[in-house]
């Protein structure tokens, strides 16, 4: 085999294993949802995180004034991958120099639903997964 082959046969080779590594990432689910209380009002306040079942990775967001999120992983990039995730959702309310008629944050979430191991939220994301819903009781609610 002559070195000319051989240069062309690694090239070869290198391209191969660049486009099949580049072609392998994981797949990245829905990059948003929507937190709503049970009478379909949204959150307006927060924030929400997952946590995946499997290996424990962790994915947040704040919750915009409609109820909407976007996921972001760790290492900032949005989108839940297809899996089954813990669900909560944390909002510090802080009003105890307002008058009740100056709220704005919306509905009060729980305190419940901040911590893992009494939210009872979970959701199981799919590649055909297009956005993620959650919703919550509001306080004082069953």
């Amino acid at each position: 085999m002559n070195r000319c082959c051989s240069a062309h046969c690694i090239g070869l080779l290198l391209t191969s294993l660049l486009f099949g590594l580049v072609g392998c990432g994981q797949p990245v689910g829905p990059t948003s949802g929507r937190v709503t209380f049970s009478d379909g009002a949204p959150v307006r306040s927060g924030s929400i995180e997952f946590r995946s079942t499997v290996d424990r990775q962790r994915y947040a967001s704040r919750i915009e004034t409609d109820g909407s999120f976007h996921p972001t992983s760790q290492d900032g990039e949005v989108g839940l991958p297809p899996g089954t995730y813990d669900v909560v959702v944390v909002q510090i309310v802080l009003t105890e120099d307002l008058a009740k008629k100056a709220h704005t944050h919306g509905g009060t979430v729980p305190r419940r639903y901040a911590d893992y191991y009494t939210s009872g939220l979970t959701v199981e994301v799919s590649e055909q997964t297009e956005t993620v819903d959650i919703q919550v009781d509001a306080e004082g609610a069953n």
